[in-house]
C-alpha cells in the first residue's frame, strides 16, 4: 500500500500553491482568492462546493473572494484539494457500490454536520476539523482500487452487506482503513501534521486527539453504510458520552443538517 501512495502523482501547481498560502501563518486572502481564480476549472468546482444547499447560503455566491470570506480559508483549501485528488486518482468506488458524485455527497454532508456541531461548539476547532471532514473518505479511493486488484471484492462486498463495520472489513483485506490510506495520502502532499494525525486515529482515537474523537463521531453518524441512520446516530452518541463531547450541540446539528438536505 505504501508503494502505491509514493506513485501517486504530485498535486497541480495550483493546488500545491494553495496549500502553502494556508500553511502561512499570515495568509493572504486576495492573493488566495488570485491563485484559484487562475484555475478556471478549480474556480468552478469550489464554487459548485460552496453553493451545495447544505451549506445554507441564502444566495449563490459567485466568486472565489466571496466564497473565501464567507466559508475560511481552511475550507476553501479543503474543496480545492478535493477537487485535484479526484482527478489525479483514478475513480473506481465499485467495492463500495458507490459513485465519486456519492462520495461527495458524503463529504458535504460530513464537512456540514461538523461545522453546524463546532460553530457554536468551539469555532477554534473548526478550520482543521473541517479540512478534516472534508477530505477524509478520499482514501478510499485507493482502497477500493486494492480492494478490486486483490481478487477479493465479492467477499469484501459480502461483508459490507452484511453489516459489518466498513473500517473494520477494510482492515481485515487492506491491513489498514480507508483513513489511514487518506493521512498516509496527505503526508506524501505534505500536509500539516495535525490534520494527518487526526485522520490515522479516526477508527481509535486516543484520549487527548479531540479532532480525531469528533471526526469518529461524524463517521458513525454518515458513511457509505448508512446517513443517519438510527443504528449510526445511536453508535455516535455512545461515542459522544464516550469522549466526553457536546451532545446537545451534536443533535442540534443533526437537526440542521437534516433540514438542509430537505432543500
Amino acid at each position: 500500500m505504501l508503494e502505491e501512495i509514493k506513485s501517486l502523482p504530485p498535486l497541480p501547481v495550483s493546488v500545491i500553491r494553495i496549500q502553502e498560502i494556508c500553511m502561512n501563518n499570515d495568509t493572504d486572502i486576495e492573493e488566495l482568492s488570485r491563485v484559484i481564480e487562475h484555475d478556471p476549472m478549480l474556480s468552478a468546482n469550489i464554487l459548485k462546493s460552496v453553493n451545495s444547499p447544505l451549506y445554507g447560503m441564502s444566495k449563490e455566491i459567485s466568486s472565489i473572494h466571496q466564497a473565501v470570506m464567507l466559508f475560511g480559508i481552511s475550507m476553501i483549501r479543503g474543496f480545492a484539494a478535493a477537487s485535484a485528488i479526484k482527478k489525479s486518482v483514478s475513480v473506481d468506488l465499485s467495492s463500495y457500490c458507490a459513485t465519486i458524485d456519492e462520495l461527495t455527497q458524503i463529504s458535504a454532508l460530513q464537512t456540514a454536520l461538523a461545522r453546524e456541531w463546532y460553530r457554536s461548539d468551539d469555532k477554534t476547532m473548526l478550520p482543521l476539523l473541517q479540512s478534516c471532514a472534508f477530505l477524509m473518505e478520499l482514501g478510499k479511493l485507493v482502497a477500493s482500487h486494492k480492494v478490486i486488484r486483490s481478487g477479493n471484492l465479492d467477499r469484501f462486498l459480502k461483508e459490507i452487506e452484511d453489516g459489518e463495520p466498513l473500517d473494520a472489513v477494510e482492515k481485515k483485506y487492506l491491513d489498514s482503513s480507508s483513513y489511514d490510506i487518506a493521512a498516509a495520502m496527505f503526508e506524501h502532499w505534505n500536509f500539516e501534521p495535525a490534520l494527518i494525525d487526526a485522520l490515522k486515529e479516526i477508527s481509535d482515537p486516543s484520549p487527548q486527539n479531540v479532532y480525531a474523537q469528533v471526526l469518529k463521531v461524524i463517521t458513525q453518524a454518515v458513511n457509505f453504510q448508512g446517513i443517519f441512520s438510527e443504528e449510526g446516530i445511536s453508535a455516535a452518541l455512545e461515542s459522544i458520552e464516550h469522549f466526553g463531547l457536546n451532545k446537545s450541540k451534536f443533535e442540534e446539528a443533526v437537526l440542521t443538517v437534516k433540514e438542509a438536505q430537505k432543500g
